[in-house]
């Protein structure tokens, strides 16, 4: 298996010779990011002239800024939406989403103090104060109003740093609260491990067909969302021989809408997204 490096430096020597460019790796005009695994191969361009890695607002880093922007630009944000983060952590979602849609309204919410303090404090650097209010509350138990919020946008905590064994129990209790705050047709964005992401699917049942899973990552979040789609191609439905995949009663009025592969660098993970079709609690 070539490093990733020589791959690099293989497909530069073919472009090269094919199309008589020059590579510059302290200036490019143009970057080319590709992908291999065993079953795609994902040639892409960055949409944007600098990387979405470089933010100069962010005072504390939280979670990788390509990531939280993808997430974001799942959730269908739109004006004068309310967007909550009930785990927010750092802050470093609702500051991606608050950027590039600055006509909603953003709600963060953490039971740590000193996570609550750094997403205080990269808001205030990135001049959003009048854009993202927090508040401390436990994830299981929000202090907001049933059907309140169009997107709910979420990195469960997970990895060495956190306690997986006891968020992968409390999943159920997680998703029965965003899903009480979320609105009829609202959209719920989850990041979560490969352990958590197994868990999710055991929850899941299927009325005629299995999920499709995206297989597409990248080391930025941003390049990923050309490559996001599930493994027929089609990332905008998880239906399969006529069937729609839904969560099990608990969960009845939260659709699977999409499942995606991305890269945390050493650390694989998927992003879920769901759709609520009906009222909590009814299926």
């Amino acid at each position: 298996v070539l490093p990733s490096q020589e791959v690099g430096r293989v497909l530069g020597t073919v472009l090269v010779k094919q199309c008589g460019w020059r590579a510059d790796l302290r200036d490019p005009d143009l970057e080319i990011f590709v992908h291999l695994n065993d079953i795609h191969s994902v040639v892409g361009i960055p949409l944007f002239r600098l990387p979405l890695a470089n933010r100069e607002y962010i005072r504390t880093a939280g979670l990788r800024s390509t990531v939280a922007w993808a997430m974001a630009s799942l959730a269908e944000i739109r004006a004068g939406a309310l967007v909550l983060d009930p785990m927010c952590g750092l802050g470093t979602i609702l500051l991606e989403a608050a950027k590039e849609w600055p006509e909603a309204w953003y709600w963060g919410a953490d039971i740590s103090d000193s996570q609550l303090e750094g997403a205080d404090g990269n808001i205030r650097a990135a001049d959003l104060v009048d854009k993202i209010e927090l508040l401390k509350a436990s994830v299981t138990a929000l202090p907001l109003p049933s059907e309140s919020f169009d997107s709910v946008i979420s990195d469960i905590p997970f990895g060495k740093k956190f306690k997986t064994t006891s968020d992968a129990q409390l999943l159920p209790d997680l998703l029965q609260e965003m899903e009480r705050v979320l609105r009829v047709g609202g959209t719920l964005v989850l990041l979560l491990s490969q352990e958590l992401h197994r868990r999710v699917d055991g929850l899941t049942r299927c009325a005629g067909g299995d999920p499709a899973e995206a297989s597409a990552d990248g080391d930025s979040g941003a390049q990923a969302m050309d490559g996001l789609t599930s493994v027929d191609g089609n990332s905008s439905s998880l239906a399969q021989g006529g069937g729609e995949p839904v969560l099990s009663s608990h969960f009845g009025s939260l659709l699977p809408e999409g499942v995606y592969a991305v890269s945390l660098g050493k650390t694989d993970a998927f992003i879920h997204k769901y759709r609520k079709v009906s009222g909590t609690g009814n299926s």
